[in-house]
């Protein structure tokens, strides 16, 4: 609203919070909140990029560009938020596409030479559990101490064995206590009573124990005999690593598609910036030049009151 100010119209300018001189513009406070809160309600992971955005401070020289009705200073507004926002916008998708590339070039690469390693691993032990199940098919198993080492052929006695064994055994550690079908059996004590019995062929096969003598010993037995089924799940698992593999390195390909759109606005920004530099100096210029006029005329009327 524009007001007679000593023969002049002037425009009367609020001072901002707290008595500084600064003015908030509440329409863009607004607008900066809203889109911060859009951020927050989408699925997207923004830790990283959510600021302080609502913080729209203006200078002294802004305000007396706000006081004239500048639309400049409007458009200088509206880019500022819109640079910042293309900006947290370009960081978000740098760091995805780091995790990406990490991704395909470091991450799934490692997990499917572990699985592929394994999978050769279970299929050497396939191929030794097969064999000695042809050379020997009846039940036995060899329970081992610092005496002597026993073989069993009678499921019931081989538990209690094992499970006299296994009370010996200390926790917290993985020990040998006998074989089975050729290969190592042995106990896996936790500290929180799950104890677990271990065949060790080329990888490890486990099943928990129980207090069962002859339940243990049904466990044994189809732990072996099922050491073929992790095939499938081996194969499984490297195809998915290969697909995420082959994803990440797709979206790792695509281009910030706002790449052009951020340059265009910061291009225009800082011509905005520049251009607004250039007349609040002419502004200062013009200030300057009436209050010397002022004083010149201060002057000359002091030097009128004398004579």
């Amino acid at each position: 609203m524009l007001e007679p100010y000593e023969g002049k119209l002037s425009r009367t300018v609020l001072r901002g919070e707290g008595g500084s001189n600064t003015a908030d513009l509440p329409d863009s406070l607004v607008e900066n909140k809203q889109r911060f809160i859009s951020q927050v309600m989408t699925s997207k992971a923004v830790s990283r990029t959510c600021e302080d955005i609502d913080e729209a401070t203006l200078s002294y020289a802004e305000i007396k560009a706000v006081a004239t009705g500048n639309p400049l200073i409007k458009e200088k507004m509206q880019l500022e938020n819109d640079v910042q926002r293309l900006k947290m916008l370009k960081s978000s998708y740098d760091s995805q596409r780091y995790s990406m590339q990490d991704n395909f070039m470091i991450r799934y690469p490692k997990y499917i030479k572990a699985a592929a390693e394994k999978l050769a691993c279970v299929r050497e032990d396939v191929k030794s559990a097969e064999a000695a199940l042809v050379a020997e098919p009846e039940f036995a198993i060899t329970i081992e101490n610092a005496a002597n080492s026993v073989k069993f052929t009678e499921r019931k006695d081989g538990g209690i064995v094992m499970l006299e064994a296994v009370g010996k055994c200390k926790t917290g550690e993985t020990t040998h206590i006998g074989n089975y079908k050729g290969f190592e059996l042995l106990v896996e004590k936790n500290y929180i009573g799950v104890n677990n019995m271990v065949l060790r062929g080329k990888t490890d096969y486990k099943a928990e124990l129980s207090t069962s003598p002859l339940g243990n010993m049904i466990k044994l037995e189809n732990l072996c005999l099922g050491i073929s089924a992790g095939i499938p799940e081996l194969e499984k698992r490297i195809e998915q690593y290969q697909r995420d593999m082959e994803q990440s390195r797709q979206e790792y390909e695509k281009p910030f598609l706002l790449e052009e759109e951020l340059n265009e606005k910061t291009a225009r920004l800082n011509e905005l910036n520049v251009q607004l530099d250039l007349e609040n100096g002419k502004t200062e210029d013009i200030d300057l030049c009436e209050e010397q006029d002022v004083s010149r005329v201060a002057e000359q009327g002091s030097v009128y009151h004398k004579r």
